[in-house]
């Protein structure tokens, strides 16, 4: 059974400072997590290993506490627990180890703690840990209330865990494992390193391939153009002005001043 979890993200354009690390956490999370994932998934669903997948999305409707311990030198060498809480208007989404709470103990982790711990939170504890004891026992996470489907290359499907549990058609979080595992490495494929050579970019590329290649390529070449355009107007701009300053009345020296002896 595979796991993956979102961290921390936002789906809007950054505009601002939190907005922008938000969206490095989600592209962090994608590169680290979801994309890796994604590509082991695969590799069973090929070699016939059956494999069933679910991406813990449950967000508490309670606080989470997080505790940690540092030392401040200022008040001697004993370490202070700093805790911090999460809540209010701008929540977390469901994070890496959040469903450690949910499996090993009531709403406890190793440096967090959600509390109180509701009647939601104990019906998401117990749907988790049966799911995670039958697959121990029989191989298949299904439990008397839920099927769970198994991910196969002939029915894509996942389970996003949540209160209640939702069957996902296609990959984890799609499309990020495809532009990762796929789209990013046949651009990196074609990308001259120190002293590599140069693939044939129409050797071994299906249509649909060739397509998406000849078009990051014309985006690159209109985005240098476009760059050339820009710099020619703006040094025309700064030639202009310089040559009308050299042109003005006022940038020629007087000839009419007499200097007494």
């Amino acid at each position: 059974m595979h796991h993956s979890c979102s961290i921390w993200t936002t789906r809007q354009t950054p505009t601002k400072l939190d907005e922008v690390v938000h969206a490095l956490q989600n592209m962090e999370a994608d590169i680290e997590f979801v994309s890796p994932c994604q590509r082991e998934i695969n590799a069973y669903a090929q070699n016939g290993v059956p494999v069933y997948v679910y991406s813990f999305d449950y967000v508490p409707e309670s606080p989470i506490y997080e505790e940690e311990m540092k030392t401040f030198h200022l008040f001697g060498k004993d370490p202070i627990k700093v805790e911090r809480r999460d809540g209010g208007e701008k929540r977390l989404d469901a994070f890496h180890g959040l469903d450690h709470a949910y499996i090993f103990s009531r709403g406890y982790s190793s440096n967090f703690e959600i509390k109180p711990f509701t009647k939601k939170d104990e019906t998401l504890s117990t749907m988790l840990t049966n799911m995670l004891t039958n697959f121990v026992k029989t191989g298949d996470p299904s439990t008397k209330r839920f099927a769970f489907p198994p991910f196969t290359n002939e029915s894509s499907q996942y389970v996003s865990i949540n209160v209640p549990p939702k069957i996902e058609n296609g990959d984890l979080h799609w499309p990020s494992p495809k532009f990762w595992n796929v789209e990013a490495e046949l651009i990196s494929k074609y990308v001259p390193r120190d002293g590599d050579t140069v693939a044939d970019p129409d050797a071994d590329l299906t249509n649909e391939e060739r397509v998406q290649l000849g078009a990051y390529r014309r985006a690159w070449w209109a985005l240098w153009v476009l760059v050339i355009i820009l710099a020619v107007v703006i040094w025309g701009i700064v030639a202009y002005c310089i040559l009308r300053k050299q042109c003005s009345v006022r940038s020629k020296p007087y000839d009419n001043i007499v200097v007494p002896r």
